[in-house]
């Protein structure tokens, strides 16, 4: 079925025109067919419905990153629960650290505080002895 076209009479500055012109004659299409998509495409991206609609697109995959996010985040509260859990319980039956065993764990503590500030830091972790860490660290 054909469809049902109306015939607009358009005035084009000469410059514009000749523009028309040039591509029409690059892509061996017609001059009318030109207008008719430059026309489309201006009022496309001008109909607000339409960026709505992609707008709302893009926030329904914003929200699903968002969810996957919080569920990790989840998990990542629940697996330091359970550590210091386990902490606390270990810890309970220990005797208390004399200085030099404090100095020491202070001097471990503070490397990994220095670790994790250069990985948020955007740094490359170092190489993993444990076999464990290797694997969680390949989970992301």
């Amino acid at each position: 079925m054909k469809s049902e076209k109306i015939r607009h009479q358009l005035f084009l500055p000469k410059a514009l025109s000749d523009r028309v012109g040039r591509i029409a004659d690059g892509t061996g299409r017609p001059r009318s067919e030109i207008l008719v998509e430059a026309l489309e495409a201006f009022l496309t991206r001008r109909n607000p419905v339409a960026n709505e609609e992609a707008l709302a697109a893009r926030l329904v995959r914003f929200e699903r990153h968002v969810e996957a996010v919080r569920r990790h985040q989840g998990l990542q509260w629940e697996v330091l629960a359970r550590m210091m859990r386990h902490q606390l319980m270990t810890a309970a039956a220990l005797p208390l650290p004399d200085a030099a065993m404090q100095a020491m764990a202070a001097k471990k503590f503070e490397a990994f505080i220095d670790e994790i500030a250069d990985r948020l830091a955007g740094k490359e972790a170092p190489p993993a002895a444990d076999d464990g860490i290797a694997k969680v660290r390949s989970f992301h």
